[in-house]
């Protein structure tokens, strides 16, 4: 039998895949992005457990929000139509059949493109004991499937023009949302919008002298981009890092090692802002270090979903294709 690790391990993995099998014959799901049902039966309280990990209030957003919305059903309920969930998390308690907490995943089991897992658990005190494990792991698993489906969505279409243009200004490509027309260029940078008078949805692009990922480095060259490209409406207002905001870390991206760094930007001088999420990686044939950063202006709106549609974006930065 496979440990608790070794599964989770290979859940993480494939997670980056995107196999179907017979998915396109099903019908499409139901619900927003980023939410998800738990479906516990009379287990003692685990299926609460879930709802309260998962609620969590997400990472780097200015006001409190959860990560998934979450709902919680009976199993005598789960029905036709709740199995037409996006993401599903089905919780069982059986200590004649397990003999510690376990999850797996199937895709695309009565819908597409929908995420199913299953949380198996001996009693309620092991799946306490493994909460924070089996929360990260679900967490990653149904923000993986959200992203994917988004990038699937990118290639689908996307604006080529602009795509293009960062391909040749940097040397690496990145889709670009369909509806990110207006735009900017500058000394090794680029800013797209969808300029919307309501949730405004932005990306850019910018390089800087480096051949590693340091946080403190990335944060001033951060400033010093921001200030010189996008001002305000008068003299002295320009964007920055509200200060304190930005944390980083590091993960493996299609075997390259991006730093992910989430915070809070504010224009100076003004009472704009929101959050940003930005994408790191070194070009080492250019001694360079490759930014792309989404960022969302949306006062009095939730901001979640906002940046994680154009945060997707993100995960399409690659070498640029010379042959094209």
């Amino acid at each position: 039998m496979k440990t608790f690790a070794a599964v989770v391990a290979v859940v993480v993995v494939l997670t980056l895949c995107a196999c179907d099998g017979q998915g396109s014959m099903l019908p499409k799901s139901g619900g927003r992005p980023y939410e998800v049902l738990v479906v516990s039966g009379r287990d003692g309280g685990c299926g609460r457990q879930l709802v309260e990990a998962l609620s969590q209030d997400a990472a780097g957003l200015p006001q409190p929000e959860p990560q998934f919305d979450v709902s919680l059903i009976d199993s005598a309920n789960f029905n036709q139509t709740a199995r037409l969930a996006r993401a599903i998390v089905i919780v069982t308690v059986n200590p004649e059949q397990f003999t510690q907490t376990r999850i797996r995943y199937e895709k695309n089991v009565w819908a597409r493109p929908q995420m199913v897992a299953y949380v198996n658990t001996p009693s309620v005190q092991a799946l306490r004991g493994d909460l924070a494990k089996v929360s990260r792991q679900l967490a990653m698993l149904f923000t993986r499937a959200e992203i994917n489906a988004a990038i699937a969505r990118l290639s689908d279409g996307g604006n080529g023009k602009a795509s293009d243009t960062i391909a040749a200004m940097f040397g690496w490509s990145m889709k670009v949302p369909a509806d990110m027309k207006a735009g900017k260029r500058g000394d090794n940078f680029i800013w797209l919008s969808n300029n919307a008078s309501s949730g405004m949805r932005n990306l850019c692009v910018y390089s800087y002298p480096g051949d590693s990922l340091v946080p403190a480095r990335a944060l001033a060259a951060r400033d010093s981009v921001m200030k010189a490209n996008i001002p305000g409406e008068r003299d002295g207002m320009y964007m920055q890092t509200a200060a304190g905001t930005m944390a980083c870390g590091m993960s493996n991206e299609k075997g390259r090692t991006v730093m992910i760094a989430r915070g809070l930007w504010e224009m100076r001088g003004d009472a704009m802002g929101g959050p940003f999420v930005s994408h790191s990686i070194v070009d080492t044939l250019r001694h360079k270090v490759i930014v792309a950063e989404a960022f969302v202006y949306a006062p009095e709106m939730k901001k979640r979903n906002l940046l994680r549609q154009v945060e997707a974006a993100l995960y399409t930065l690659a070498k640029a294709d010379k042959s094209k």
